[in-house]
C-alpha cells in the first residue's frame, strides 16, 4: 500500500510539471476562443513560471484589454517595455489601452514612440488623431488624419473625423470639404450628413443644413438630435412653424435633450404666441430652476405681452442668478427705458456693454437710447458709432444713428444712415418714413414724396402715413394727386379731422373753394382735436381769397382753441406780410419756430419781413440757417430773390431765382415770382415766365398778366 500511494502521489505530480511555453500556448487557445476568462489564468501560470516571459505579459495583456480590464492591460504593457523597451506593438497595444481609460496623453505618447519605432502605418496616424481629437488637441489631430488620408486616401472615415477636427476649430468650410469626400465615398453613412449639417448651419447656409437633416433622418429616423438642431436651423431662416414642430417632435423621441424646452419657448416667442412661450418656460424652469436664461428669455415673453411687473421681476431674478449676464441687463434697460428710467436705464446699459462675451452690438444700441433719453446726443451718436463698429450689418445700428443725425439736424448724414438700413431691410417702413422726413427738410419733395409712397405701400392700414404722403404732396403743389390719395381714405363717416384738414387744403389747391370749406368746417364739427388746424387752415384758403378780415377771424379762432399751432402763427405772419405789417410778421414768425424748430421753411419767410424791415445782418442769418438746413428747398431761394429785389440787388434776386428754377421748375410759384419781379423792374421777359406759370396750373399768374402784360 505503500508503494501504491507513492505511484497515486506521483501522476498529479507530473501533470503540474508543465513549463511556461506549455501554458502559454494553452492561454493563447483559449484566447483563440475568446474564453479570455479561462486564457488569464494560463498567461499568469506561464508568468509565474518565467517571469522574463515578454510574450506572456504581451498576451495577457490582449486578454485583458478584450476582458475590458484595461488597466490591468496597460500594467502588462508596462512590463513589457520595460523588459523589451523596444517593442513597438506594446507601446502600439498599451496606447489602445489607455485611449480606452481616457488616459489620452498616455495614449498619445505611446503612439509616437510606436511610430518612431517603424509602425508608420495609416492606422497609427489615424489612432493617435483619435486620441489627439479627444484630447482637444484638433490642430495635432488634423495634422494625423492628414497623414494617414496620405496613406489610405480612399478611407471615408478619415476625411469624416477629420472634418469635425476643422469643425472644432471653426474651420466649418474645411470641414464641408472633408464631408464631401467622405459622403462621396461612402454614400450611405448618415452621421456624415449630420456633422455637415451643423457646420452649414454655422457659416449660414441655412437651407443647405435642412437638406442634409432631412437626409439624416432619412437614414436615421431616430437621430433625435438631428431633428432638434433642424429645428434651430429653422429658427435662423424664421420658419417659427416649422421649428416649433420639430422641437416638439425632438421632445417625444428624447424628452431629456438639453435647452429643448428653452429653444421651444423662444421659438414659440418669435412667432408671437407668447403665452405659449411662457407656458413652454415655466416647464423649462421647473426642470431648471437655477438656470439665469430662462428668466430671462421668460421676461421678455413678458414684456412682449405687455406683463411689465412680471418681465421686471424675471430680469431681476436673471441678474440674482447670474450677476454677469449681459442680456438680462440690456433688456431690464430696455425696460426702464419703456418707463421713462433713463437713468436706471443706462446703469443697467453700462452693465450690459462691461458684461457681453459676444458682443453683437445691441448693448451700444440700448445704451444710445438711455442717453437720447437724457438729452446726451453726442454720447448717444457715440454709442451708436460702437454698435455699427462691432456689428456692421445691425439694421438698428443704422436706423438709431439716423434719428440722432437727424435731431442733430445732419440731414444728409441721416439720409445715408436711412438707406443702408432700407438697403439691409427693405421691408423697414420706419426707415422709409424716417429718411423721407430728412428729405422733406432737406427740401428734396420728390426724395420725401417717394419714401412717403414706399412707407404707405409697405404700411397701408397706417393712416398717418397716408396725411404724411398727402401733405408732402400739398407742399410740392400736386394737389391733384394729393386729393386721390385723401379721396381714398376719408368716408361719410370720417371723424378724424386732421385729415379733413389736409383734404380741404388740397381742393383749396385745385380750386375747389367750396369742397374745401366743407371739408374744414366738418372738421371743426366732427374732431375737437382738429378745431385750431381746420381753423388755420379754413383762414389760409380765405388770405388765397383776399379776405383778409375773414382770415384773421379764423386765426384768432384758431390760436384761441390752440395757442401752440405754428401753422395759425405762420399764416398770421402772412397776413401780415401782406398787410406790410413787417415787424409784426417777424414777430409771429419767431413764435413759429418756438413752437415748432423743424419748421423750416420760416426761417426764409423771416428773412424775406427783415428785409423788410432793413435788418441785413438778422436777413442773411436767416437765408443762411434756411438753405443749410433746407438746401434743395426752391422756397428759400424765391424769398432771398424778392429779398434781393426789394434790397435792389437786382443781379443777385435773378440768380436765386434761376436757382429756385433749377431745384423745381415744376413750382409755378417759381415762375410767377420772377415774372411780377422782372416786370417791376421794367423786363418784360417777366411775361414769358408769367406764361409759363399758367402752363403750370397758376391761376393767380392769369390775373398778373393781364395786369402787367398788356
Amino acid at each position: 500500500m505503500k508503494r501504491l500511494l507513492v505511484i497515486i502521489s506521483f501522476i498529479p505530480y507530473l501533470a503540474l510539471a508543465q513549463t511556461s511555453d506549455q501554458h502559454l500556448k494553452m492561454a493563447n487557445d483559449l484566447s483563440a476562443q475568446k474564453n479570455y476568462k479561462a486564457a488569464i489564468p494560463e498567461f499568469t501560470k506561464a508568468i509565474e513560471l518565467n517571469g522574463s516571459n515578454v510574450k506572456a505579459y504581451l498576451y495577457r495583456g490582449n486578454a485583458y484589454s478584450n476582458s475590458q480590464q484595461y488597466d490591468d492591460a496597460v500594467n502588462d504593457y508596462t512590463k513589457v517595455v520595460t523588459i523589451d523597451p523596444g517593442n513597438a506593438n506594446a507601446y502600439y497595444y498599451r496606447a489602445n489601452a489607455n485611449g480606452n481609460i481616457k488616459a489620452y496623453k498616455s495614449a498619445i505618447d505611446d503612439y509616437t514612440k510606436a511610430i518612431d519605432l517603424g509602425l508608420r502605418n495609416s492606422d497609427m496616424f489615424h489612432y493617435r488623431a483619435n486620441a489627439r481629437l479627444n484630447s482637444a488637441d484638433y490642430v495635432g489631430a488634423i495634422e494625423d488624419f492628414t497623414k494617414a488620408i496620405d496613406l489610405t486616401p480612399n478611407n471615408a472615415e478619415l476625411y469624416e473625423y477629420r472634418g469635425v477636427a476643422k469643425s472644432n476649430i471653426n474651420d466649418s468650410k474645411g470641414a464641408i470639404q472633408d464631408y464631401d469626400v467622405a459622403i462621396r465615398l461612402n454614400p450611405n453613412n448618415a452621421d456624415v450628413y449630420y456633422y455637415r449639417a451643423n457646420s452649414k448651419g454655422t457659416i449660414g447656409d441655412y437651407n443647405g443644413a435642412v437638406a442634409d437633416y432631412n437626409t439624416t433622418l432619412r437614414m436615421n429616423p431616430n437621430n433625435a438630435e438631428a431633428v432638434f438642431y433642424r429645428g434651430n436651423v429653422k429658427t435662423n431662416l424664421r420658419d417659427y412653424k416649422g421649428a416649433i414642430e420639430d422641437y416638439k417632435k425632438a421632445s417625444q423621441m428624447n424628452p431629456g435633450l438639453h435647452n429643448l424646452y428653452y429653444y421651444l419657448a423662444k421659438a414659440i416667442s418669435n412667432s408671437s404666441d407668447n403665452k405659449a412661450a411662457i407656458d413652454y418656460f415655466n416647464k423649462a424652469i421647473t426642470l431648471d430652476p437655477q438656470n439665469p436664461e430662462l428668466y430671462l428669455y421668460r421676461g421678455i415673453s413678458e414684456s412682449k405681452s405687455d406683463n411689465k411687473d412680471a418681465a421686471m421681476a424675471d430680469y431681476n431674478k436673471a441678474i440674482e442668478l447670474d450677476a454677469h449676464l449681459a442680456e438680462a441687463f440690456q433688456n431690464r434697460a430696455d425696460l426702464k427705458i419703456d418707463q421713462k428710467d433713463y437713468h436706471g436705464a443706462l446703469d443697467d446699459a453700462n452693465n450690459a456693454v462691461n458684461y457681453a462675451k459676444n458682443p453683437d452690438g445691441y448693448a451700444y444700441i440700448t445704451r444710445a437710447k438711455a442717453k437720447r433719453g437724457l438729452q446726451d446726443t453726442t454720447g448717444a451718436l457715440a454709442d451708436y458709432d460702437s454698435a455699427i463698429r462691432l456689428n456692421p450689418k445691425s439694421t438698428e445700428g443704422y436706423f438709431g444713428r439716423g434719428e440722432m443725425k437727424m435731431m442733430l439736424i445732419d440731414y444728409p448724414g441721416a439720409i445715408a444712415d436711412f438707406t443702408t438700413a432700407i438697403n439691409m431691410s427693405p421691408a423697414n417702413a420706419d426707415a422709409y418714413l424716417n429718411r423721407g422726413i430728412a428729405k422733406s427738410r432737406m427740401g428734396d419733395k420728390p426724395g420725401a414724396i417717394a419714401d412717403f409712397k414706399k412707407e404707405v405701400e409697405l404700411d397701408p392700414k397706417n393712416q398717418q402715413a397716408y396725411m404724411r404722403l398727402g401733405k408732402i404732396l400739398i407742399d410740392d403743389r400736386q394737389y391733384n394727386e394729393a386729393l386721390l390719395l385723401f379721396n381714398k381714405t376719408v368716408t361719410p363717416y370720417t371723424k378724424n379731422g386732421k385729415i379733413l384738414v389736409l383734404r380741404g387744403t388740397a381742393m383749396a389747391g385745385t380750386g375747389d373753394t367750396r369742397g374745401a370749406l366743407i371739408d374744414f368746417d366738418r372738421a371743426i364739427a366732427v374732431d375737437s382735436n382738429a378745431i385750431s388746424q381746420a381753423y388755420s387752415g379754413r383762414a389760409n384758403l380765405k388770405m388765397m381769397l383776399k379776405d383778409y378780415d375773414g382770415a384773421a377771424t379764423d386765426i384768432s379762432k384758431a390760436l384761441e382753441k390752440d395757442q401752440n399751432n405754428d401753422d395759425a402763427y405762420f399764416y398770421r405772419g402772412n397776413l401780415k406780410m401782406i398787410q406790410k405789417n413787417y415787424e409784426g410778421a417777424a414777430y409771429d414768425y419767431i413764435s413759429v419756430l418756438l413752437i415748432n424748430p423743424d419748421n423750416i421753411k420760416t426761417y426764409a419767410y423771416r428773412g424775406l419781413a427783415e428785409a423788410h424791415m432793413k435788418d441785413t445782418v438778422a436777413m442773411n442769418a436767416d437765408f443762411k440757417q434756411a438753405i443749410k438746413l433746407s438746401p434743395k428747398d426752391e422756397i428759400n431761394f424765391v424769398q432771398r430773390a424778392k429779398a434781393k429785389m426789394f434790397l435792389r440787388d437786382y443781379d443777385g434776386g435773378l440768380k436765386d431765382f434761376a436757382t429756385a428754377i433749377e431745384l423745381n421748375p415744376r413750382n409755378y410759384d417759381v415762375w410767377l415770382s420772377r415774372g411780377v419781379a422782372k416786370l417791376q423792374e421794367n423786363d418784360k421777359s417777366g411775361c414769358q415766365d408769367l406764361t409759363k406759370a399758367i402752363e403750370l396750373g397758376s391761376k393767380e399768374a392769369v390775373e398778373e398778366q393781364r395786369k402787367l402784360c398788356k
